[in-house]
């Protein structure tokens, strides 16, 4: 169970159950080059996973209508604020190819039950 938490802590960067109504949508990469560290990331970087992350489920500041939501942040800051980083998860090996994976494997209501079982999600297990 920690680990499921330990994933969904970090889904916390790229992933907002807004508009679960939406079925997500948008593009599948965020334009990030997939071969980066999420830790090694540039707050540019960042903020750029989190628009496309937010985008994906409805947007910044969107209330949720999922009835068990994981995450909200109400605009770029917010997110960029509670990424990964090498002093928060100096452990983290995970790249940005990873976490788009991850995240394109979520329903557009994700629980912790998606994270936990979703294979993709695995690999941030460490972040």
């Amino acid at each position: 169970m920690r680990k499921i938490l330990v994933v969904a802590s970090l889904l916390a960067l790229a992933v907002n159950v807004g508009a679960c109504d939406s079925g997500g949508g948008g593009s599948s990469a965020s334009g990030v080059s997939g071969s980066k560290q999420l830790v090694s990331l540039t707050s540019a970087e960042k903020g750029k996973l989190c628009d496309w992350s937010m985008a994906k489920f409805g947007g910044y500041g969107t209330r949720s209508s999922c009835s068990s939501p994981l995450f909200s942040y109400a605009d770029q800051a917010a997110c960029v604020a509670d990424s990964p980083s090498p002093t928060s998860t100096p452990s983290c090996q995970a790249t940005v190819a990873q976490m788009e994976a991850c995240v394109n494997s979520l329903p557009a209501c994700p629980t912790l039950t998606d994270v936990g079982s979703s294979s993709p999600c695995a690999a941030l297990a460490s972040c």
